[in-house]
């Protein structure tokens, strides 16, 4: 049987080049690029398994094709995040040394052009600039507790804060992601790093409070406010992604009319 690697190269939106592969066999497809915003900052290749599905007998043969592949490279982390249901490849990963870290939910709210919501006056929202930068760097490095990176035992949670931080300045110049400010009078208490995508979806990428507003009431007013700024924007629906832990935004997006399709799966593999 030919079990071959296709290759395709692809870039990200800022520019970053990388090389999307693929196996396909009568019992494996998978698919798997590599994260270049994450390999710079942990200093080896890191991969993503971005689709998996078993389709035979002879998958756990077939993935050995991935692992050479990985070795080859010199990954150090390999991540991958599949639908809940989907027991049968988790039970390949775990096999194969993957440890289950996190369930994740993609709440989702829809029609927002006909909704009505509430104004939040107390608070202002901004595209940010240069001068917000250094303090919402700062947030992104401290708000992030709950985060994959940050509860795998066997990564450096210090690699975790400075991937955000990173991701926040590089919104500020990005192509299509936006870089927003919460404030209360003068006071940046939060940012959002959205995106509004071509079919009318609002992506909200990262959502963040400052440690010191956080438990205070402005959870809710922060996300009124930017539901509001994506209505405003044209954004037909707005999605995201939320780990499961996270009971108490969890709790608020249900309180805001979001719903929540199944959850999905995430693994890592670390050398």
């Amino acid at each position: 049987m030919k079990r071959a690697i296709s290759d395709q190269k692809q870039r990200d939106p800022t520019g970053l080049e990388s090389i999307a592969r693929m196996i396909d066999t009568p019992s494996l497809h998978m698919e798997w690029i590599e994260a270049p915003w994450d390999s710079v900052i942990f200093g080896f290749p890191v991969l993503q398994i971005t689709l998996m599905k078993i389709r035979g007998s002879q998958s756990a043969n077939d993935f050995e094709i991935f692992e050479k592949a990985r070795d080859q490279v010199g990954a150090g982390l390999v991540s991958c995040r599949i639908p809940h249901e989907s027991l049968k490849e988790s039970m390949l990963l775990e096999k194969s040394g993957f440890r289950f870290i996190e369930m994740v939910y993609k709440p989702e709210m829809d029609g927002l052009k006909s909704r009505s919501i509430y104004e939040t006056p107390s608070l202002s929202v901004r595209m940010a600039d240069e001068r917000d930068l250094s303090e919402l760097k700062e947030i992104a490095g401290s708000a992030f507790f709950n985060d994959r990176y940050h509860i795998d035992p066997r990564v450096d949670s210090k690699l975790g804060d400075e991937r955000f931080r990173r991701w926040v300045q590089s919104s500020l110049t990005h192509p299509r992601q936006r870089l927003y400010v919460l404030c209360d009078g003068e006071c940046r208490i939060g940012f959002f790093v959205t995106e509004l995508l071509d079919d009318g979806t609002c992506y909200w990428h990262l959502t963040a409070m400052a440690p010191a507003f956080q438990n205070k009431g402005y959870g809710r007013l922060s996300w009124l406010a930017m539901l509001n700024q994506a209505k405003g924007a044209g954004a037909e629906r707005v999605h995201t992604c939320i780990s499961a832990r996270d009971h108490r935004t969890i709790n608020l997006y249900a309180s805001l009319g979001f719903y929540f399709p199944p959850p999905l799966m995430t693994f890592h593999w670390v050398r």
